[in-house]
This record gives C-alpha cells, sequence and structure tokens, in this order.
C-alpha cells in the first residue's frame, strides 16, 4: 500500500482524534464496572480449568445445571465456541474432576479427553502479575529517558501517554467484551508496547529532521507534513504484522488465540495512537509552552 500525492490534516483535526481516544477509553471503564472487573483467568485467580468439547452445539444454561447438580454453583463457564465451554471452578482432584466430565457426557456429551486440563495455584498469578508491572515501571523510566536524551523531554512524555493509551484501550475492550484476561494477555501488552513505541519513534525521528522548518512554516505544518511522509510506512507496517495475528485467530490454540486477540487490539492502538494521538499531541504541548511558533 502506497499514498502518493496526498496531506492528510492529522493535526487540523487533532481535537476529533483525542476525542474518539477519550470515548473509547471511557467505554472500556464503564465496562469494566459494568461487568464488575476484570475477568481474570485461572492463572490469576487459581484453582481448576477444564475446557470441554461437546459432541453438539450447547446452550450455557445446559452446562450451568449440570454444575449446579454436581455442587458447583459458583463455577465460571465461558463459551468459546457454540460446543466449547471453558469451566473454571476451585480447586478439586482428579476424582472429582473425573466426576464433572462424566456427567457432562452423560448429561449432554462430550468429546474426549479434554481440550485443556490444569490446577494452578493462585500464588503464581500473582508472581506473575508483579513481575510483569515491575518490568512495565522500569521499561517507561528506561523509554522517558531514552526518549528525552535522542530527542527531547516531550518527545519522550507523549511516548509514555501514547502507551498509556495503548494499554487503556487495549484492557478496556478486554473489560466491554468480558474475555478473559491471562498471562498470554500479559505477555501481549508487553509485546504491543514495545511495537507502539517503535511505530511513534519513527515518526519522532521524521518530526526532528523536519524541526529546523518549524521557525518559518510552523510546527503543526512540520508535524503533520512528518505524518504524511512517514503514513505508507506506518500502514504498510501494521497491515503486515496483522495478517500472521488473524491466521492465529483462526486456526490457533485457545492460548494463541487469547494472545493474538490482544496483539490484534494492541497493534490497531498503537497504529492509530502514533499517527493520531501522539504527534498531533506534540503540537497542542507546543501551543500551551510554545517552543517554535504556531
Amino acid at each position: 500500500m502506497k499514498f502518493v500525492n496526498y496531506n492528510f490534516n492529522f493535526v487540523g483535526k487533532r481535537k476529533i482524534w483525542f476525542i474518539i481516544s477519550a470515548a473509547v477509553i471511557i467505554a472500556g471503564i464503564a465496562g469494566y464496572f459494568i461487568q464488575g472487573g476484570f475477568l481474570l483467568g485461572i492463572d490469576f485467580l487459581g484453582g481448576s480449568l477444564i475446557e470441554v468439547d461437546f459432541k453438539e452445539d450447547v446452550e450455557i444454561v445446559e452446562v450451568r445445571e449440570v454444575m449446579e447438580d454436581l455442587g458447583f454453583s459458583n463455577a465460571i463457564l465461558q463459551q468459546t465456541e457454540s460446543n466449547r465451554f471453558i469451566i473454571r471452578t476451585t480447586p478439586i482432584d482428579i476424582e472429582t474432576k473425573n466426576e464433572i466430565l462424566n456427567s457432562l457426557d452423560e448429561e449432554i456429551g462430550i468429546n474426549r479427553p479434554p481440550l485443556q486440563d490444569r490446577n494452578v495455584l493462585p500464588g503464581f498469578g500473582k508472581q506473575i502479575a508483579r513481575y510483569a508491572l515491575i518490568a512495565i515501571g522500569i521499561s517507561i523510566v528506561g523509554i522517558l529517558i531514552y526518549v528525552w536524551i535522542r530527542f527531547q523531554f516531550r518527545f519522550g512524555a507523549v511516548a509514555i501517554l501514547a502507551l498509556v493509551h495503548d494499554v487503556l484501550v487495549t484492557l478496556g475492550i478486554y473489560a466491554i467484551l468480558n474475555r478473559e484476561i491471562n498471562t498470554a494477555t500479559i505477555a501481549a501488552v508487553l509485546t504491543i508496547m514495545g511495537y507502539s513505541l517503535n511505530d511513534s519513534i519513527v515518526v519522532f525521528n521524521r518530526i526532528r529532521e523536519e524541526t529546523p522548518r518549524a521557525k518559518k512554516s510552523g510546527y503543526g505544518f512540520v508535524v503533520n507534513d512528518s505524518i504524511n511522509k512517514t503514513l505508507t510506512r506506518s500502514i504498510n507496517t501494521s497491515v503486515t504484522t496483522l495478517f500472521p495475528i488473524i491466521i492465529l485467530l483462526i486456526i490457533g490454540s485457545p492460548a494463541l488465540k487469547d494472545f493474538a486477540m490482544a496483539l490484534a487490539i494492541g497493534l490497531i492502538a498503537g497504529t492509530y495512537s502514533s499517527i493520531f494521538f501522539a504527534s498531533p499531541f506534540l503540537v497542542s504541548w507546543n501551543n500551551r509552552f510554545p517552543r517554535y511558533k504556531k
């Protein structure tokens, strides 16, 4: 894909892009409270997980009735496909697990063995979450210092805002869709941060090269021109990266699909932020604290 003889006014319509970003983030926050928080996976909550493949399409009510008869009325049920369910319970032994499978087979009919069958201690997820937060914190500090040295402080601050934007959008959409957040999601979020930063740095580098023209043409014009000059690269890179992610979403295992879903959302959010959020925000910052002519 190549854009020829174009000059889109990204900076001039920046208020529209900011409103779109704010609307998506606010919707995600609302979804978080409406859903009663994130749907945390077994990696964080601990317990037993079974993914069952039924022989025919089944309604969640039918599965719920079987689980209630067995005394697991608080079991968390997640329908992944028309005939597939993830069943999460408190930690159970092998005998109880076999009892559940046998009951589901007798009442509804399932394919053996189950697609997933595992037990996880809650401390494992807490440890991963703690390490992930530490990694994110160190990354943010490192990014700020690196971009500050290579460019300016305002570039580093805006790059961090873009990362926060992408993470909030991704988690917000997960909250709205009530999709499970597990260790694969955390890995995808960390990957998204690296991808988004790289995309923003490409645009920032072009802005830095064009900045000497700002005193004559105006900072807004320079930033808008820089976005247009890197637009083909940004779109082509995103589309190329999106192809294998779509393949994973179609034919991947459940774990890979969770990873691919977060990557797809983050990839789109990262591309959007580098074009419509980060660079236009630099112009708003410059207008508020002018270093160059408007």
